[in-house]
């Protein structure tokens, strides 16, 4: 069985070049400070060298789900998020992804012309948003989750949310080739050691039973910081790149990003090593 899905225009899975999707965070109560961005001018600076830097897709996202944090209006949300997607329409020709749980945000966005939800609690926060989502015909990414965003634990686990989320978006009229799977890797909930992090990612190939593309965040979480004693997010980058690279063997079609340039080298370097070794087992 081979993967393959065409997500805005952008052929993703298999044979597909491992794709590249940055963040773009607007949200002050982030845990990575040093992403964050404040003005519309910077914005679309770090959007337009994130293209040049081989940038698929850019995600847009103004609310932190960082565990603890305040939680902030929906209000607040589109005053965030949509004054940079207008922007970031008229300066970037590559597929912009709404990162939202909420049908409001999402609506506003799909209209000025975003091109993908991006959900991490999987349709469980606000279930309009499988609606939007049908309207407008748009991909849709679906995270691992039960209860809270991100909050399963093994491969077993995060294996049946992502079957009910699924089963639940086809149900709801979003169709099947529109659907990109993420895991959930990252400290989401206070139990989720780094250890069942690694196991995710060591595991990712198992993922491949849904025939979907796999999107797989990494960039800079308190994981990697847990592993190297580095409470720091700006000083994961290496550590990042070092995930990144066997996720990417295990199989990962999507990555998101803070650093698109050195993550693009080392993608390219894991794409060649898993295409080696498929020739050496032939």
């Amino acid at each position: 069985m081979k993967i393959y899905a065409e997500i805005a225009g952008i052929p993703i899975g298999d044979e597909a070049p491992t794709r590249l999707m940055g963040i773009i965070n607007l949200s002050p109560e982030s845990f990575y400070q040093g992403s964050v961005y404040h003005n519309l001018t910077e914005i679309v600076e770090i959007a337009q060298n994130m293209v040049r830097e081989g940038c698929d897709i850019l995600d847009v996202g103004g609310r932190s789900t960082a565990p603890g944090v305040h939680t902030i209006s929906i209000k607040t949300e589109k005053e965030r998020v949509i004054p940079a997607i207008k922007a970031l329409l008229d300066a970037v020709s590559i597929p912009i992804s709404i990162d939202t749980q909420y049908a409001e945000v999402a609506k506003e966005a799909l209209d000025l012309g975003c091109h993908i939800i991006n959900d991490v609690s999987a349709l469980q926060t606000d279930p309009k948003l499988v609606k939007i989502a049908k309207e407008f015909d748009c991909p849709l990414i679906l995270m691992a989750t039960q209860d809270k965003p991100g909050d399963r634990l093994t491969m077993n686990e995060i294996k049946a949310a992502l079957q009910k989320s699924i089963t639940y978006a086809i149900e709801n009229g979003i169709e099947p080739g529109k659907i990109i799977i993420d895991p959930g890797i990252g400290r989401w909930i206070p139990t989720k050691l780094y250890q069942f992090n690694l196991a995710i990612i060591n595991q990712l190939e198992e993922l491949r039973k849904f025939n979907k593309p796999i999107l797989v965040g990494i960039s800079r979480k308190s994981f990697i910081g847990d592993i190297l004693q580095k409470p720091n997010p700006a000083d994961r980058l290496i550590g990042s790149l070092a995930a990144t690279a066997i996720a990417v063997y295990n199989g990962a079609h999507i990555i998101r990003t803070h650093d698109v340039g050195v993550t693009r080298d080392i993608v390219k370097i894991s794409e060649a090593l898993r295409l080696q070794a498929k020739t050496d087992k032939s």
